[in-house]
């Protein structure tokens, strides 16, 4: 159902495609309900998609707590556009779903015993976004010597070491595909990546 579908965005900068994602959502529910009416069925009391559907990882605090309010201005102005009333008790709640964190690497552990595993995303029907592209002469650079050790440690025999870092968006997208986890996968990208 419509209810219970979710869209994961795990490098949502501001929010953006989870807005786009919210407005497809509501869209698709709105012609739904619209035809079922010209059937005439009875027509659902409020909408049941919103901001619940919408999963986000991004690491940068600011990024993500404005992803939460694009979110929730997105969920308003649909439902004003369209003679919704917006929710008023409360206007907004928490989107805790928008998670501050790595999407790649978790660091469990403490001191030493600290060693870098693979970020789990939460279940999703599909991935979107627009990853961080990064060549891969400039990632232990830019990331530090120790994020690109352990991005070789936990992706290589995945991802090779020189790729651009958006491959690990790409390569965890399809193993979750494999896996049955995920149905579909949409990621901007550059055509550098095909290279290799």
């Amino acid at each position: 159902t419509l209810r219970a579908f979710r869209i994961l965005d795990p490098a949502c900068g501001s929010g953006n495609f989870l807005f786009l994602g919210l407005k497809a959502l509501k869209d698709v529910e709105l012609l739904t309900i619209t035809q079922a009416a010209g059937l005439g069925l009875d027509r659902e009391q409020d909408l049941v998609t919103g901001p619940h559907n919408l999963l986000g990882i991004e690491i940068n605090e600011y990024a993500a707590e404005l992803a939460r309010v694009s979110i929730w201005i997105g969920e308003i102005q649909w439902r004003m556009a369209h003679g919704y009333p917006p929710k008023t008790t409360p206007v907004l709640e928490p989107l805790e779903q928008i998670e501050c964190r790595d999407a790649l690497l978790a660091w469990p552990g403490e001191g030493a015993d600290r060693r870098a595993t693979e970020a789990a995303w939460p279940q999703a029907d599909v991935v979107v976004g627009n990853p961080p592209f990064l060549g891969g002469s400039k990632k232990r650079g830019e990331l530090s010597d120790d994020y690109f050790d352990a991005l070789n440690r936990v992706f290589g025999d995945r991802v090779p070491g020189f790729a651009d870092l958006v491959c690990y968006w790409f390569d965890k997208a399809l193993k979750a595909i494999e896996t049955n986890r995920l149905v579909s996968a949409g990621l901007v990208s550059t055509n550098s990546i095909r290279g290799g």
